[in-house]
């Protein structure tokens, strides 16, 4: 039952909140920022008229905002909080006043938060800034940061090993006299070649037989049959390149750079130029940072922040990206990828002569024919290809490593600039796009800032969904942070 924000009532022992120095950093967070939304976000996972009391959904917010704050277990924010007059004073109870127990913030934040309402967290911090006069910029900057898993990477023996003996498990423990229909795992040998199909098939099997004994299961059981499903409707498993964890199923592997890659999530994150993150989008750690441009533009824009420019990395630059921002009147600031400008990957010495259509080989021969390859209607890799005549390739002294013996035709591909990139390409040759892509480096600091001081370098939590959480309570919180130094610049320039 949800009951009236109360107020901290008359106490002896609140005198001794005095002493808490009157620049204290959660003093300024008090006094500036708005808690009281997290009321209408909540009230519908809660019953109003019938229950228990519960306790109030800002005492528990403003637990999880210390908690992200000082980057703190569940256990150790509620054992920090007993004994720190600070925190006492900043969630509105008086200094004798017990706290809720440590398990009741992991339901607030996944039952009561994760129930639909934590995407409007983020936006209601963004509100109060454009309410407060702090982001005049009309630019948002987009980039993506990664956070490692809470589990380890698997092979997919382990995974679907993993898999079948927690669901077993789970089974067993709540409903003991079904352990005798179960399918019993099957010993497998270290180095049986087909152990991997026949774990597969087990934990398939087990699957369908724990919702034919369980057809109304629920809580860890349907958790534990939905990773199952999920591994094993994964094609991409046995090639380790799926779900590498029975643990975390939704962690993906990634890439960091060329030589460097991880096992986890990736956060891709809007920003405005005041440095106020306006998005976040959680997904897998194999997922295409471009592919989330248009989520990301789309709950900036729902957050009331309006969009003239966009300034972003090459993995943004795709066609459509590019279109969306064209049909909403938004500059990019996009790098293109080099091959756009360069056509591609070319062979050392061949030349294409425009006058003559044609392009000449090292050897001095030049191409028969030529055909236009890739979709007219997408307009995506469409390449020119030049044809050489393969009976003077085989006779060529220059054949080795250009003609191979046997082959039924020798090409050429330039590729064809779309006409969607002509105007982006003269943009780039511009000084004010030089100028405006020297902006992109800050939301690097932001990354760190998330990383360092709040925990984003490895998930607290397993899952999308509780990934995903993690995130935004991370953001909100960076963002205070940041409301207050532009609050206290705007009142000093006063």
């Amino acid at each position: 039952m949800l009951q009236p924000s109360k107020q901290m009532t008359a106490s002896f022992h609140a005198e001794l909140y005095k002493l808490i120095p009157e620049d204290h950093p959660l003093r300024k967070i008090n006094e500036i920022v708005d808690f009281t939304f997290i009321h209408d976000l909540v009230r519908s996972s809660y019953c109003e008229h019938y229950g228990r009391p519960a306790n109030e959904p800002e005492l528990l917010f403003r637990l999880l905002f210390l908690q992200v704050l000082y980057n703190l277990s569940d256990e150790r924010i509620i054992q920090e909080t007993q004994v720190n007059l600070a925190y006492k004073w900043f969630l509105g109870v008086n200094p004798e006043d017990n706290l809720p127990d440590p398990s009741q913030l992991s339901r607030f934040r996944n039952h009561r938060l994760g129930a639909g309402a934590v995407d409007e967290v983020l936006k209601s911090v963004v509100r109060q800034c454009i309410e407060k006069g702090l982001v005049k910029s009309k630019t948002i900057i987009m980039d993506s940061t990664h956070t490692l898993a809470a589990s380890q990477k698997q092979k997919p023996l382990e995974v679907l090993r993993d898999a079948a003996k927690r669901l077993f498990r789970v089974v067993v423990k709540k409903h003991p006299k079904l352990e005798k229909k179960l399918p019993k795992l099957p010993g497998l040998r270290k180095d049986q070649e087909d152990a991997e199909k026949i774990m597969l098939q087990y934990l398939a099997n087990l699957g369908e037989t724990v919702e034919l004994l369980l057809p109304d299961h629920e809580g860890s059981i349907s958790e534990k049959v939905r990773i199952a499903k999920a591994i094993v409707e994964d094609e991409r498993l046995l090639a380790n390149k799926g779900i590498m964890s029975a643990i975390d199923p939704d962690a993906r592997f990634g890439w960091k750079s060329n030589t460097k890659s991880f096992f986890g999530y990736k956060e891709h994150i809007a920003m405005t130029e005041e440095e106020i993150i306006t998005a976040v989008e959680v997904t897998g750690g194999s997922s295409d940072d471009g592919k989330q441009f248009k989520e990301l533009l789309n709950q900036t824009l729902d957050a009331g922040i309006e969009v003239h420019e966009v300034i972003a990395d090459t993995a943004y630059s795709g066609k459509d990206n590019l279109e969306e921002m064209k049909s909403k009147q938004i500059q990019p600031v996009v790098p293109l990828n080099p091959i756009v400008h360069n056509g591609g990957l070319r062979q050392e010495g061949f030349e294409y002569n425009k006058d003559a259509d044609f392009v000449i080989c090292p050897a001095g021969q030049h191409s028969i024919r030529k055909a236009v390859q890739g979709s007219k209607q997408s307009g995506n890799s469409r390449s020119l290809v030049f044809y050489f005549d393969t009976e003077k390739c085989k006779a060529c002294p220059l054949k080795e490593g250009c003609f191979k013996p046997g082959a039924k035709s020798k090409t050429y591909s330039i590729r064809i600039v779309a006409e969607h990139y002509q105007e982006q390409i003269e943009f780039e040759n511009n000084d004010t796009f030089k100028e405006r892509i020297c902006r992109r480096p800050i939301i690097e600091h932001k990354n760190a800032e998330l990383k360092r001081y709040h925990g984003m370098t490895k998930a607290k939590y397993r899952g999308l969904f509780r990934m995903r959480i993690q995130a935004i309570l991370t953001t909100f919180v960076v963002n205070v942070k940041r409301m207050i130094k532009l609050t206290e610049k705007m009142q000093s320039a006063s």
